[in-house]
This record gives C-alpha cells, sequence and structure tokens, in this order.
C-alpha cells in the first residue's frame, strides 16, 4: 500500500506541476495579450528596413504574429489542456462507489470525460489551425483586391487620356464649325467628372491597402511596401469533385467534433445500459440524444457536399466567362490592328482609332476582373476543400 500512495503522490505531483506551468504559460500570454491590445504594439518584418516588396508569405508572418485571436486561441488551448490534466486526475484518484447511479457516475468520469476533454483540446487546436488559414485567405484575397484597385485606375486614367485626344479633335471641330460650343462644354464636364472618377479610384486603392494593414495588424502610419502577387489566369485542373467532398467532410472541425461527440455518447449509452438496463428512461434518453447527434452528423456532411459542389460548379462557370473575355479580347484586339492599319492608310479618323482603342482597354478590363473573380472562387474552393 505504501508504494500504491507513493506512487499516487508522485503521479499527483506532476499533474500539479503541469497545472501550475500551464498557469505560468496562460499568464504570459494574458501578458503578451494585453500589451498588444493598449500598447498597440505589432510585428512588421520590414519595419526597420527599406523594403520595397513584400512576399504573400512574409505578409501572412506578419498577420499571424500580430493577430489577437490567434494569441487567444493559444491561451484556450492551454486552457483545455488545463481541463484534461484535471479530468485525467479525478478519474486517477476516484474513491469507491456504492449504488447504480454512483458507480456509473464513477465510471463516466473515468471512461468518457478524459475522452470528452481531449476532444476539446483537438478542437481548439483546430480551431487555431482555421483562424490561421482564415486570416490568410482573408489576406490573399485583399492584397488582390488591391491589384483590381490598381487596374482600376489605370484604367480610368487611360480613359482619361482616350478623352483629352478626343477633345482636342472636337476643338478642331469647334473651329470648322462642325459642332457648337454647348458641345464642346458639355465634354469640359465630362473630362472633370473623369478626373473625379480618378482621385474616387485612387482613393478605393489607399482604402484597400488600409484593409490589408488591418487584417495583418499593421500600424496605419506605415508604409505598405508592394506585395508580390499578380492576378494571373492559372485554371485548377485534375480535380475530382467526389475526392473533394472526401477531403472536405474529413478534415471539417464540426464533423470531427460531431463524430467525436457520438463517440462519447455511445460509450454513455453503453455505460447506462448496465447499470440502468435498456428498459430505462435514462437509457432510453441518451438513446435519443445519440439518434439526434447522428442525424445532426449526416446532416453536416450533406450541407458540406453541397456547398462544394456549388462551389465547383461555380468555379466551372467562371472559367467559361474568362475563356469568353479572352476570346473577345483577341476579337477586339483584332479590330483595332484593323483601324489603325486603315488609319495608316488614310482610310480611317482619328475618333475612329480613339473609339477601337477604349474598347479595346474595355475588353483587357473584363477579362482581367473575370481572372480576379476566378481566382477569388478557385481559393475559396480550394479553402473549403482542405486541397
Amino acid at each position: 500500500m505504501t508504494g500504491i500512495n507513493n506512487t499516487r503522490r508522485g503521479i499527483s505531483d506532476i499533474c500539479m506541476s503541469i497545472k501550475k506551468m500551464h498557469k505560468k504559460l496562460i499568464a504570459m500570454l494574458l501578458a503578451v495579450l494585453m500589451s498588444g491590445m493598449w500598447a498597440g504594439g505589432v510585428y512588421t518584418a520590414y519595419a526597420e528596413q527599406d523594403v520595397d516588396k513584400i512576399s504573400l508569405q512574409e505578409l501572412y508572418e506578419i498577420a499571424v504574429n500580430n493577430s489577437i485571436q490567434i494569441k487567444i486561441d493559444d491561451i484556450n488551448v492551454l486552457l483545455k489542456e488545463d481541463a484534461l490534466n484535471q479530468a485525467k486526475e479525478r478519474a486517477m484518484f476516484l474513491g469507491d462507489a456504492y449504488g447504480a447511479a454512483r458507480v456509473l457516475d464513477n465510471r463516466i468520469t473515468k471512461e468518457v470525460v478524459p475522452f470528452e476533454r481531449e476532444t476539446d483540446v483537438e478542437q481548439a487546436k483546430r480551431k487555431k489551425e482555421d483562424d490561421i488559414s482564415s486570416l490568410k485567405l482573408s489576406l490573399y484575397k485583399t492584397a488582390l483586391n488591391l491589384e483590381l484597385a490598381k487596374k482600376e485606375l489605370e484604367l480610368e486614367k487611360k480613359r482619361l487620356d482616350l478623352m483629352l485626344e478626343r477633345y482636342e479633335l472636337m476643338k478642331a471641330k469647334k473651329q470648322q464649325g462642325s459642332i457648337t460650343e454647348s458641345s464642346l462644354t458639355d465634354y469640359e464636364y465630362n473630362i472633370e467628372s473623369k478626373r473625379i472618377d480618378i482621385a474616387k479610384a485612387e482613393e478605393k486603392v489607399e482604402s484597400v491597402k488600409n484593409e490589408i494593414k488591418r487584417i495583418a495588424g499593421i500600424s496605419y502610419d506605415e508604409i505598405l511596401p508592394e506585395i508580390d502577387i499578380a492576378i494571373v489566369y492559372e485554371p485548377l485542373v485534375n480535380v475530382n469533385v467526389n475526392d473533394a467532398i472526401k477531403s472536405c467532410i474529413e478534415n471539417d472541425t464540426n464533423v470531427y467534433i460531431q463524430t467525436r461527440n457520438i463517440q462519447a455518447l455511445e460509450k454513455r449509452l453503453e455505460l447506462t445500459g448496465i447499470y440502468y438496463g435498456e428498459s430505462s428512461l435514462e437509457y432510453k434518453s441518451r438513446k435519443y440524444e445519440l439518434e439526434k447527434a447522428k442525424l445532426s452528423l449526416e446532416q453536416m456532411k450533406t450541407e458540406l457536399e453541397v456547398r462544394v459542389r456549388n462551389s465547383y460548379s461555380n468555379l466551372l462557370n467562371q472559367k467559361d466567362r474568362v475563356l469568353l473575355a479572352q476570346s473577345y479580347l483577341e476579337l477586339v484586339q483584332k479590330k483595332l490592328k484593323d483601324v489603325e492599319l486603315k488609319y495608316d492608310n488614310g482610310f480611317a479618323t482619328k475618333e475612329t482609332v480613339i473609339n477601337a482603342r477604349e474598347s479595346y482597354m474595355n475588353a483587357e478590363y473584363q477579362l482581367y476582373s473575370a481572372i480576379y473573380n476566378y481566382i477569388i472562387m478557385k481559393s475559396d474552393f480550394i479553402n473549403l476543400c482542405k486541397l
């Protein structure tokens, strides 16, 4: 008995040491979290360097390091690990029990509760990974949005250039008497409106930059380096939608948690049947709870399958839009070359060339925008399926 008691005391001391260590870690993380919240301190890899360009991976690291949510997730993991250690300790030192109810409670405390606390730990860890993935995805999509905003600004400036060229032609027509002063004045108003559009496009670029800073936890006073990213069409290939559905379900946190909950409920039901009997109200109640949990799991899987199929269908439709925009751009480009050739040989007017250039610019942007939307949908699909 002395050896057993010594062993129990040794195990108890280990458990207490683990609890104390976790409390210290939690206190340290809380201190870091609070310092980040109140001191406004942020981590940036380029803060003290003259950096003109930054990679997405570097930006991800900055965002994860600065994320208050990730710090909260770390604390939550430690708290759940503490709860698991306490459950194991309690199960180890259970006293003798008499009567069906007490014996059942003891067995649940020993055989089920630690399993449930292990599930809580894994859930906390998976939540952290999910939060990191969501953070990276949000940053990636916003960085793409910045590129689109820059393209829109570039387009507005080119449109203004064409408008100024057209304005010079209109002034010549005014001198020839082929258009009125009113027509020229109206067009001057259009030019000023376009300058306002450019100013709005510039504001949008700055607004998206600020959004990137917010997501990454970067000070708004810092200059954001150019992000090494481009909107390029790279179609998703060799995708089997059934494999994608399987991957999605297997890696989904909620499905994992519900599966573990069902396993715990099955063990509770088994133990209840042993000590109360399968005809008891307690057994029937837990059986209904188990059946409800299984139905909920099937519903989760069905909803995930629908989401994957819809996401993939939308991706395929967007791919068709990209291909259509590519074909249209090629057609407009050919027309532009034909018009320019005619102009060089005196068979087309300058205004016709300007109109053709404008059509080409618009078609080019339509393709760019279609590719942007495809990339966004592709990233959502990959993130959903954990591919």
